[in-house]
């Protein structure tokens, strides 16, 4: 639409990333605006649909084991499917554990150290065989 004689406007569109405040400002002065309990209802993926994991120190000692063993090149990435090899990171991940025995020493229950001891003789070993 020409605004004066022979010119042409245009519109500009600021496509700038907003802080969440912004966003939640911009929402309420939008017709579209819907409510916080609605905005659930049209993403693809629930709280309902999410599994229940428990945060416990088990759960998280075998994340790490599972990670280090990833890093060793002993189990497949799972985006790529490679096996790939990081020792440096895997070293890394070994000595986190072995700090964490250390630091919860005395307050972990029969099992849990007993896992964490499990888990670190295995990983040194397969570590050890991996830098031969």
């Amino acid at each position: 639409m020409p605004d004066k004689e022979g010119e042409k406007s245009f519109k500009v569109i600021d496509k700038r990333k907003m802080s969440e405040t912004e966003e939640i400002k911009e929402a309420k002065n939008t017709e579209e605006a819907q409510p916080a309990e609605k905005a659930y209802e049209n993403t693809e993926e629930t709280a309902a649909d999410m599994p229940d994991f428990e945060a416990d120190f088990a759960t998280f000692v075998y994340s790490l084991n599972t990670q280090a063993l990833l890093f060793m090149g002993k189990i497949p990435n799972p985006i790529s499917k490679k096996y790939e090899k990081d020792l440096g990171t895997a070293k890394y991940l070994i000595d986190t554990i072995d700090m964490l025995s250390k630091k919860t020493k005395g307050n972990l229950d029969e099992n849990e150290a007993k896992l964490i001891e499990n888990i670190l003789y295995d990983l040194r070993m397969a570590y050890i065989s991996e830098k031969k």
